[in-house]
């Protein structure tokens, strides 16, 4: 239509006014009444019922079976750590099993205050170790983690299902 496309989006926006230039007012009636689904009749000035607009494009393939292999990739990444994860765990969950046990004991002892004190970071270490690293809390965490990367591979999929495969 003889205007930059840069020319056009900038008066579109308010960002600069609209440069006056041969056959610009015609251009932009027809860009207006383009915008609000009309036509301009070139022979009598009046608008005219516009065309129906262009289908919507679908999406390209490539970019969403991308992500599908990048999410798919860092699910078998996470289901690794979440089996590491749960690998960890047991033995603090030993130990945790083990406290009532080593708790109560009153026999001889050469230094209770050395046990007492191993004691309390027998459990101390346990409790940490599952309540932020290892424990049912975090291992949730990271299975929320893997089931919205799988939701995510599902509605992608879905997405890629009625397109042609990328090239």
């Amino acid at each position: 239509m003889g205007q930059a496309r840069s020319s056009i989006a900038e008066s579109e926006t308010g960002r600069r006014p609209p440069s006056i230039r041969e056959g610009y007012w015609e251009r932009s009636r027809r860009l207006t009444l383009a915008a609000i689904g009309k036509a301009l009749d070139p022979l009598t000035g009046d608008s005219l019922p516009g065309l129906p607009p262009l289908p919507p494009l679908p999406p390209a393939a490539q970019p969403l079976q991308d992500r599908v292999r990048d999410c798919r990739h860092r699910i078998r990444n996470l289901q690794y750590d979440l089996a590491d994860m749960q690998e960890k765990a047991k033995p603090y969950e030993a130990r945790r099993a083990a406290l009532p046990t080593l708790l109560p004991w009153t026999g001889p002892d050469p230094s209770p205050d050395l046990a007492a004190a191993w004691l309390d970071l027998f459990e101390k270490e346990a409790e940490v170790a599952l309540l932020y690293t290892c424990g049912a809390g975090p291992q949730r965490l990271l299975q929320a983690r893997i089931a919205g990367l799988e939701r995510e591979c599902e509605l992608l999929e879905e997405l890629l299902a009625p397109l042609p495969p990328a090239p």
